[in-house]
């Protein structure tokens, strides 16, 4: 369980035959092409043009996906309303894994794209028309509206207009304004009201030359003019703007319809998008060769176990090439790529989501693995949950058998859950109910007796903090500076035997007393010592005694495991008091009913207990691997290694007999 050593390939060939030599390392699939710098006499060849092009279609590819997975949601709800006939297609499933099909099918999949993408400019002029009755409605929508305050006028919109003598004016005011019209008639005007909800239509007639006087009634009323000018009244224009409506809606339909009739491409458009994606990286990596006119220069990335095999199929490839592998150069910073058993292996994605580990570093996910699998457990710390976590989980895993690499997420909940299901029975939890009520052995019980399970989380913390300040030891030892590795350590255990002697002095013995103030003394001094590595002149100095600070640090990052108390203890009480409750409605109502609440309440309650809480866990254990583990030694910052057909998103090339197992 470490980091794969890399090597170098090295290599040189025909210019004419550069696209079927990478073709040949896709195949291969464990070498990933280098950028090259500057080359005297060599240039790059510019492609950019044909990446941009595959980098469109890509982008069809993916509006085609989130069309169809769009128009899904409406086109259930339209089929729940009965309104369309929409039977969906049977999906992958939550927790999908990605298809298998061979080399040789992959080869094949340009034969599809101009039929796909056929399919594809349908779909643009449906989604286009969609958007177009979409906003065809929000208009007569907003026309209707609009025609509220007038449905009750019996004239047309064309008959308030103005005469040689008159001024006729028509709009909406608030109801609330309504008896502040009367100053309209003291004016010599007359008006109508046209009773409506809120706002009302209002019309006046009032001669031309007291039109000025007018506009201070009309501000004080916060009159509105209407701007709507046809020869129909509100109610036609409002009927012919309903009919239109329930066109677009009926058309709307139909193109959800038209548009889910699609559904049965979407795995020609995901291989598509596979291709393409895989193009792009070949094309990419013909951009960092580097050419003359007959001939290319290639430097990519592989792993030392695939070297041989690579070298074999290399030299009797038909092609005209030499090459050579070769270990990395001092200068040169290779790819991460981790190689652990199928228990550690999930665990890389919580450290890359994180940092990629650096090429040369100890490997961090066996500690990772560990160290998340134990707190995990200890911050749900409930056997029944435990039991509901491992077997969900187990049977995804049961059903699906993902590969390597898929479905981590899932695997780490399995694990987590066989780690609450031990920590559960150790502290008596099953549920929320007490083993001791059960009748059941149990180490503790946190709820009853807390101090036992702060000591423990706090002692974990303790044993996770200094196996990563002795990773860091056993690298900077790698690095020549094993002073340096030994005092940083040691300094620390040093300081934590002598607290713990001086602790339990008054049941060992005086002796222990003095014993653990002379390791605390050796401690201090090795941290004094380490505080001086990699300084100069005064900077020793101000480098030991500014070390010292770091006890503050120490147990401040120490404190930060009573996170996991807090957690355990979080999950235990929530679980008893949804129990309590049960118990409660169980007593005040009738026995069938309470029976039935009481049930529901359990279901309920714990569904969301162990959901809320498994997610706390995976954050807060995240949290305390990143701050505070990988703070003592981690450095990251590498390159995970991507070999062609790794840039594959819904599909990866094997043998698809592999499918039909599962």
């Amino acid at each position: 369980m470490a980091l794969s050593s890399m090597q170098k390939l090295l290599l040189i060939g025909n210019v004419s035959e550069r696209n079927t030599l990478i073709k040949k390392l896709h195949k291969l699939g464990c070498v990933e092409v280098a950028s090259l710098p500057e080359i005297e006499n060599m240039s790059t060849t510019d492609i950019y043009q044909d990446i941009d092009e595959c980098k469109v279609k890509i982008a069809k590819l993916e509006f085609c996906l989130q069309t169809l997975k769009d128009t899904k949601v409406t086109a259930k709800k339209l089929a729940k309303d009965k309104k369309i006939e929409y039977a969906p297609a049977k999906g992958a499933g939550m927790f999908a894994t990605k298809g298998v099909m061979t080399f040789e099918t992959f080869e094949q999949l340009c034969e599809i794209e101009t039929d796909v993408f056929t399919h594809i400019n349908t779909i643009k002029e449906y989604k286009d028309e969609l958007v177009a009755l979409k906003a065809s409605n929000q208009k007569e929508t907003s026309l209707i509206a609009s025609l509220a305050p007038y449905m009750q006028m019996p004239a047309t919109f064309a008959k308030y207009k103005d005469t040689q003598s008159v001024s006729v004016l028509l709009g909406e005011v608030k109801n609330t304004n309504l008896t502040s019209l009367e100053r309209i008639k003291e004016l010599g005007g007359e008006y109508e009201v046209f009773n409506a909800e809120a706002t009302s239509g209002l019309a006046i007639i009032i001669g031309k030359e007291n039109r000025e006087a007018l506009q201070e009634v009309l501000s004080e009323v916060e009159f509105a003019p209407c701007s709507i000018e046809s020869d129909k009244t509100a109610e036609e224009i409002a009927r012919e703007s309903k009919d239109r409506v329930e066109e677009n809606d009926k058309r709307y339909n139909e193109i959800i319809e038209k548009i889910m009739a699609f559904e049965s491409i979407i795995d020609d458009v995901k291989r598509l998008y596979d291709y393409l994606s895989l193009e792009v990286a070949k094309l990419e990596s013909r951009n960092s060769t580097k050419v003359t006119e007959s001939t290319y220069y290639l430097e990519a990335w592989l792993p030392e176990s695939e070297a041989q095999r690579v070298n074999d199929e290399l030299e009797k490839c038909p092609l005209s090439l030499a090459f050579t592998i070769r270990n990395p150069l001092e200068s040169e910073q290779p790819p991460t790529l981790a190689v652990n058993n199928a228990i550690v292996a999930p665990y890389e994605s919580v450290t890359n989501m994180y940092s990629v580990p650096f090429y040369k570093e100890i490997d961090p996910n066996p500690g990772v693995a560990f160290f998340f699998f134990l707190m995990f457990g200890m911050m749900l710390s409930d056997a029944g949950y435990g039991l509901l976590l491992t077997l969900g989980a187990g049977i995804v895993l049961a059903i699906r058998k993902p590969p390597k690499g898929e479905l981590n997420l899932v695997k780490v909940i399995f694990m987590g859950g066989i780690s609450t299901l031990i920590w559960g029975f150790l502290f008596g939890s099953y549920f929320g109910f007490s083993a001791k009520d059960l009748g059941i052995w149990y180490w503790f019980n946190p709820i009853e007796d807390p101090m036992p399970l702060l000591v423990v989380c706090l002692a974990v913390g303790l044993i996770q903090m200094f196996v990563g300040m002795a990773i860091n030891m056993v690298a900077l030892i790698k690095k020549g500076e094993w002073m340096w590795g030994i005092s940083s350590a040691f300094s620390w255990y040093f300081l934590a035997l002598g607290i713990g002697g001086i602790y339990l002095a008054s049941k060992a013995g005086a002796w222990l007393k003095y014993m653990g103030i002379v390791l605390l003394a050796i401690g201090v001094v090795l941290l004094m010592l380490s505080g001086t590595f990699g300084k100069k002149g005064a900077k020793k100095v101000s480098g030991a005694f500014s070390s010292l600070y770091g006890i503050i640090n120490f147990f401040s990052d120490l404190m930060s495991y009573t996170r996991i108390f807090g957690l355990g203890l979080a999950t235990g009480v929530i679980a008893m008091v949804f129990n309590q409750i049960a118990e409660i409605m169980y007593g005040m109502l009738p026995k069938v009913l309470g029976v039935i609440v009481m049930i529901v309440i359990y279901l309920v309650g714990h569904i969301f207990n162990v959901a809320i809480n498994s997610l706390g866990a995976y954050v807060h254990n995240s949290r305390l691997q990143f701050v505070e583990y990988f703070g003592k030694f981690y450095t990251g910052g590498g390159e995970l290694f991507a070999p062609l057909g790794s840039q594959m998103k819904y599909y990866r090339i094997g043998n698809p007999v592999e499918n039909e197992k599962k």
